[in-house]
C-alpha cells in the first residue's frame, strides 16, 4: 500500500484563504515604487552653449514639473531626419527638432502629425509664419538672423552681401558649406544678387564659383566657424547673429550686421512624428516649449528671436535681435525638391 507523501505545506482554511486574497488585493493597489522608470521622450539638440541654455530654460523645468525624462540626441538635422525616415514605422525620436531645409523635407515626406490649437493652446500666440508656414505640421522654437559677421579689429563694416566678392577679401572669408546651416541661404542670395532666385539658381552657382578664391574655408558646422573667427584666420563671412554675439561677449572682436539687401531667417522648429508611443506627452512638451516663460528664458539667454508674440526680449537681446519684419524668408518649399541636385552640383562646381 502506497501512502500519500505528507505535504510540508500546511493546508489553509477557507477563512485563511479569504484573508490571503484580501491581502493580495491590497498589495495590487499599493503606490508604484519610487524606483519605477520615468516616462521618457526622445528629442534632438545642438551641443555647446545652445544645449546649456536649452536645458536650463526649457528641458529641465519641464522634466521637474512633470517628473519625466527628456532624452536629447546630439547630431545635426540631416542625421536626425535620416533616422526618422529609416525608423518611420517604429520611431526612435519622438519630437524632431529641425532647421531649414530638413524641416521642410520632413513635412514633404509625410512623417509628421498636424498640431492643433486644441491640443497645443500656445500656438494661438505664435506668429503665423512659424506655424502656418509649416503647414501646421511644425511650430518654431526661435528665429536667428543670417547676416555678415566681421572682425572689427581687422576691417571696416561691410554694407552689402556683394562686398564679399571684393578682391581685398581673397582667402579671408568663412562661408557655410551647402550642407551646413546657412548654406542654402548664401546660394540663393548669390543668385538674387545676380538676377536669379530660388527658381533660377544658375546665377547663384556662377557667383559662388567667382567667390571661391575669397573663401578660406567652407565650414560645415558652427563650432568650426567659431574657431576660424576666434583664431583670426578669417575676417568676415556669412553667420548667424546669436553665434556672433556669443563670441563678441567673450571679448572676441567680432560684430554682426544685416546687409542692405537684408539678413535671412534661420528657424529651429518642433515636429511630432507619426507613430510615437508618447503622443500626449510630446504635445505637452511642445506646448511648453512655445510658452511665454520658456521662450523668454531661452531667447534672452541666446540672443534669438521668439516665435511667441507675447514673449519679450530685454537687455542685450532686446538691443540686438532684428525685428521679424526686417528679415528675408526664402521659399523653402521651392528649394527642398532641388536639394539633391543642387548638392551634387555644389560639390562638383564650387568645392570640387
Amino acid at each position: 500500500m502506497i501512502r500519500k507523501k505528507q505535504s510540508v505545506i500546511p493546508e489553509l482554511t477557507r477563512r485563511e484563504t479569504l484573508a490571503g486574497a484580501a491581502a493580495l488585493t491590497v498589495a495590487v493597489v499599493l503606490p508604484t515604487p519610487s524606483w519605477a522608470a520615468k516616462e521618457t521622450i526622445v528629442s534632438t539638440i545642438f551641443g555647446g552653449r545652445f544645449e546649456k541654455e536649452y536645458r536650463k530654460a526649457i528641458a529641465d523645468p519641464f522634466q521637474q514639473k512633470h517628473d519625466v525624462d527628456i532624452v536629447l540626441k546630439y547630431g545635426n538635422a540631416g542625421q536626425w531626419l535620416t533616422n526618422a525616415l529609416i525608423n518611420r514605422e517604429n520611431p526612435e525620436i519622438d519630437v524632431l527638432w529641425l532647421v531649414y531645409p530638413e524641416s521642410i523635407k520632413a513635412i514633404n515626406e509625410d512623417l509628421l502629425i498636424e498640431l492643433t490649437p486644441k491640443e497645443l493652446p500656445n500656438v494661438v500666440d505664435v506668429y503665423p509664419v512659424w506655424y502656418e508656414g509649416f503647414k501646421r505640421k511644425g511650430v518654431g522654437l526661435d528665429y536667428a538672423s543670417f547676416g555678415i559677421a566681421y572682425r572689427s579689429d581687422k576691417i571696416s563694416a561691410p554694407t552689402s552681401w556683394a562686398d564679399l566678392w571684393k578682391p581685398e577679401f581673397k582667402g579671408k572669408l568663412a562661408m557655410p558649406d551647402l550642407t551646413a546651416s546657412g548654406g542654402y541661404q548664401v546660394l540663393v542670395m548669390a543668385a538674387k544678387l545676380n538676377g536669379g532666385s530660388e527658381t533660377n539658381i544658375d546665377p547663384g552657382f556662377e557667383a559662388m564659383k567667382r567667390l571661391r578664391p575669397n573663401v578660406r574655408k567652407f565650414y560645415k558646422s558652427n563650432p568650426e566657424a567659431a574657431q576660424l573667427y576666434q583664431r583670426g584666420e578669417v575676417v568676415a563671412g556669412g553667420w548667424y547673429d546669436g553665434r556672433t554675439w556669443g563670441l563678441h561677449d567673450k571679448k572676441v572682436p567680432l560684430n554682426w550686421l544685416a546687409p542692405k539687401e537684408g539678413a535671412m531667417i534661420g528657424m529651429a522648429s518642433y515636429h511630432i512624428v507619426k507613430g510615437t508611443k508618447k503622443m500626449d506627452l510630446c504635445k505637452k512638451y511642445v506646448n511648453w516649449c512655445i510658452s511665454v516663460e520658456a521662450q523668454e528664458g531661452f531667447c534672452n539667454a541666446m540672443g534669438y528671436g521668439p516665435v511667441n508674440r507675447k514673449a519679450k526680449l530685454s537687455g542685450k537681446a532686446g538691443e540686438r535681435v532684428p525685428t521679424l519684419d526686417s528679415l528675408l524668408l526664402l521659399d523653402w518649399f521651392g528649394i527642398e525638391p532641388n536639394m539633391g541636385k543642387w548638392l551634387e552640383r555644389w560639390n562638383r562646381e564650387v568645392v570640387g
